[in-house]
């Protein structure tokens, strides 16, 4: 298990063995849960949910639910928020008193960055977790509030859904557009409304999420990670991700394994 305390946050990454539990309780400030690996079965207001890699869910103070670790291992990422710092973020982040689950896009990658900080070595990474987990609820909090409308069109929905299924071979705005019936320029407009971004940054977002899983999780060449997330070749890749990380490809993931080992 690997902990941090930084700013009213505290976040763990951690292992639940295959057959455990955790029986009904809560916690008395919100909570930022991100699947890592495996998956288990959340219960809570009279119903259950599957949770699997990848998904990121927020848990309001109070809300009582418990966890059955039914799938193999399970391997997650906690923030738990302190009482007094979630009353400071409130007024900006009303996501925090809302039951929030999403997937991919820009929380994904800002949870996957917390998650190489965390295993950082250096006296400068506590700092780096603070800001990416305000960055994050800002991200969850903007695309689930998107300005001008109670709740997104399904088509962009469906447009989101198709960049996620797409992100190997890519799509054009074009392509977008007439897959969801709406003009480019409108979807531009919505996109970049519910979202904070253009479809094309999204996209990119998307490919550098698929990327670090594989860099942390797999031993998976560096030319096949390029190519299956979507990128031209290993060089493209590798230039992208030293500007959007700070780090290679392969010195990121020699220095997640070596905080894995320590």
């Amino acid at each position: 298990m690997t902990r941090l305390q930084i700013g009213g946050f505290t976040v763990t990454e951690g292992v639940h063995p295959s057959g455990t539990g955790l029986p009904w309780h809560h916690h008395d400030g919100p909570t930022i849960c991100f699947v890592l690996d495996g998956g288990f079965t959340e219960g809570y207001r009279g119903r259950a949910m599957d949770c699997t890699p990848g998904l990121l869910k927020i848990t309001p103070a109070g809300e009582r639910h418990y966890n059955r670790f039914d799938r193999g291992d399970a391997r997650g990422l906690m923030v738990e928020i302190e009482p007094n710092r979630a009353d400071t973020l409130r007024p900006y982040a009303s996501v925090l008193d809302e039951t929030t689950h999403t997937r991919g896009g820009l929380p994904a990658s800002l949870a996957l960055r917390v998650r190489q900080e965390l295993h950082a070595a250096d006296n400068t990474a506590p700092l780096a977790v603070e800001g990416l987990l305000l960055e994050l609820i800002a991200s969850v909090g903007r695309a689930r509030q998107p300005a001008g409308a109670d709740q997104a069109p399904r088509w962009l929905e469906q447009a989101r859904e198709i960049i996620h299924a797409r992100v190997a071979e890519g799509v054009s705005l074009t392509e977008l557009a007439e897959a969801v019936g709406a003009h480019p320029v409108t979807l531009t407009r919505a996109f970049h409304r519910a979202f904070g971004c253009t479809a094309g940054e999204y996209l990119r977002r998307v490919r550098l999420e698929r990327a670090l899983h594989w860099l942390a999780n797999t031993d998976r060449p560096l030319v096949r990670i390029a190519l299956e997330s979507g990128f031209v070749d290993q060089s493209h890749f590798s230039n992208f991700f030293r500007r959007r990380v700070g780090v290679s490809p392969s010195t990121y993931r020699r220095n997640f394994r070596q905080g894995q080992a320590s």
